[in-house]
């Protein structure tokens, strides 16, 4: 037990932090519905019960009392609890993500574990094992959105009335097949986080030291965020082509899953750029003998 507590003790600390975090951002949207409901009922009941004389005041009153109350459904509030409490912590997400793999892959690269297991295994057996460290925690993103999911599912309905009546939430009906939606939306937080985590493969090859890998793999992710946003969006699509498309051209929001061009162009975009990070990674570790070079030179 205390071994995997110290094995795992970066992941523990992880979701206990930001899965509190989250079912706090649950509990306030829950409890402002509760809050607005209660001041409805007294509305309500003051309307039932007072005598009313200014014109105002009765039209007021006619319409808390006949006016059909529309019930927040799961997926409005899934969208509040996201906007309000989770996106401030956005630029964290990609740190929440590589900090566990980069632990044990800055590590197998600094102690010059190819040079040692060199007579013993392939150098593709050893690409497959550094990738699948890599790979091991991509459940830790979906694991909290679970856990932020939870208390929702079990105070609102998937029926999504509230929020196609006041435009929140998703744009498609992709909201009126709740287990596709859960399933395309977890689908896409694993493949931006492995293209977070494909990036700081690429830092590693270059920078096997774990804080500096950290740090320049956040800069260079960071960096991307920038030129889809200024030179995608803004110039090429925006200015070029006239078209709001390069909304989708972002990696760093995570959880927006943003569908209003729909879910297909939002996977095409994504998924490409999942090739293309792959493609990176394999031209960062095609050549051995470049990798026991690198590695040979930490100390």
């Amino acid at each position: 037990m205390k071994s995997f507590l110290k094995r795992n003790i970066v992941v523990i600390i992880i979701l206990l932090v930001f899965g509190a975090i989250f079912l706090y951002g649950d509990y306030q949207v829950i409890q402002n519905n509760q809050d607005i409901v209660e001041l409805t009922n007294n509305l309500q009941e003051q309307c039932k019960t007072k005598v009313i004389t200014d014109e105002e005041e009765k039209k007021f009153c006619h319409e808390i009392l006949t006016n059909r109350v529309i019930e927040p459904d799961f997926y409005s509030e899934f969208s509040e609890v996201l906007v309000w409490h989770v996106q401030s912590f956005t630029y964290f997400l990609f740190l929440i993500v590589i900090i566990p793999p980069m632990i044990p892959i800055c590590k197998m690269l600094r102690n010059k574990y190819i040079m040692n297991t060199n007579l013993r295994e392939s150098y593709r057996s050893f690409i497959k094992k550094m990738l699948f460290t890599a790979y091991k925690y991509l459940w830790i993103l979906p694991v909290l959105i679970i856990v932020l999911i939870i208390p929702l599912l079990m105070n609102y309905s998937l029926v999504p009335e509230y929020s196609v009546v006041y435009n929140m939430g998703w744009s498609t009906n992709l909201i009126n097949y709740p287990v596709l939606f859960f399933i395309l939306y977890l689908l896409n937080v694993v493949i931006l986080s492995m293209i977070y985590v494909n990036i700081s493969l690429v830092v590693a090859r270059f920078q096997q030291k774990f804080i500096p890998c950290i740090i320049l793999s956040y800069i260079v992710f960071f960096s991307f965020e920038i030129f889809l946003e200024t030179v995608v969006r803004v110039i090429i699509l925006q200015r070029i082509f006239h078209t709001e498309l390069g909304m989708i051209f972002n990696i760093m929001d995570i959880f927006g899953f943003n569908d209003l061009y729909g879910i297909g162009s939002l996977f095409l975009v994504n998924i490409s750029f999942l090739i293309i990070s792959f493609v990176f990674v394999y031209l960062a570790y095609k050549n051995k003998e470049k990798l026991v070079i690198q590695c040979e030179k930490n100390k």
